[in-house]
C-alpha cells in the first residue's frame, strides 16, 4: 500500500492534480493507494516534542487525526508527499504532519521506520520557482537521509499565478504518472 499526503486546501487544486495522477500512476501498476487531503483532518496537534514515542517503540503519543496516518504511513510499502509553498516554505498544514514524523525516530536519532520505503514528493507554488525546487530537494534529502527511503522523483511546479480553471501542463500530469508507475518495486 501507498500513502499519499495532501495538503493543498484545493481538493481540485494543481497540487491535487499532480498527485492524482502519481496515485493513477501507482494503480496502475497493481499499488492499492490511501489518499489523505490534509485539509480534511478536525483534530489534529504540533509535535509536543514531549518524548512519549521514545518511550514505547516510536508511536507518538498524541491521539488525534494524525495518529492513525502515522501508523499508515509505518506499514505503507511508499509515500507520496505533496504541499504547496507558503512563504518559501512548506505550508502550515503539511509541516503539521511532517512534523510528527519525528515519532520514528528513537532516542538515539535512529529511524523506527521500516527502511527501504518509495517516496515521491510534489510542491507546488504560485510564485517562488526557486523556493518550490529547494523544498522539495529538501524533502526529498530528509526521507531519504533521516528514515532511509528511496526516491522514486520529484516534481516541482509554480503556477506563476495562473488562474484556478487553466488546465494543467500535459506534460507535468505525465510525469506524475510516470513517477506514480515506479512504485512498482516496492
Amino acid at each position: 500500500m501507498i500513502t499519499c499526503l495532501i495538503s493543498s486546501p484545493r481538493k481540485n487544486g494543481f497540487g491535487a492534480s499532480i498527485a492524482a495522477k502519481a496515485v493513477e500512476g501507482a494503480e496502475s501498476v497493481g499499488k492499492t493507494v490511501s489518499v489523505h487531503h490534509l485539509n480534511d483532518m478536525t483534530s489534529y496537534r504540533q509535535c509536543q516534542n514531549c518524548g512519549g514515542c521514545k518511550n514505547n517503540g516510536c508511536h507518538c503519543v498524541l491521539k488525534d487525526d494524525i495518529t492513525p496516518i502515522l501508523e499508515e504511513i509505518r506499514d505503507a510499502e511508499g509515500l507520496i508527499l505533496c504541499t504547496s509553498i507558503n512563504f518559501n516554505d512548506t505550508n502550515g498544514l503539511f509541516k503539521l504532519v511532517f512534523d510528527r514524523l519525528y515519532s520514528f525516530l528513537d532516542m538515539n536519532s535512529c529511524s523506527a521506520m521500516p527502511k527501504g520505503k518509495k517516496v515521491a514528493v510534489i510542491v507546488t507554488a504560485g510564485a517562488d520557482d526557486t523556493s518550490a525546487e529547494r523544498v522539495s530537494i529538501e524533502l526529498e534529502k530528509i526521507m531519504e537521509q533521516h528514515f532511509y527511503c528511496q526516491s522514486v522523483g520529484r516534481i516541482s511546479y509554480c503556477t506563476w499565478f495562473m488562474p484556478l480553471d487553466m488546465p494543467m501542463d500535459p506534460e507535468v500530469l505525465d510525469r506524475a504518472f510516470q513517477i506514480g508507475t515506479r512504485f512498482r518495486d516496492c
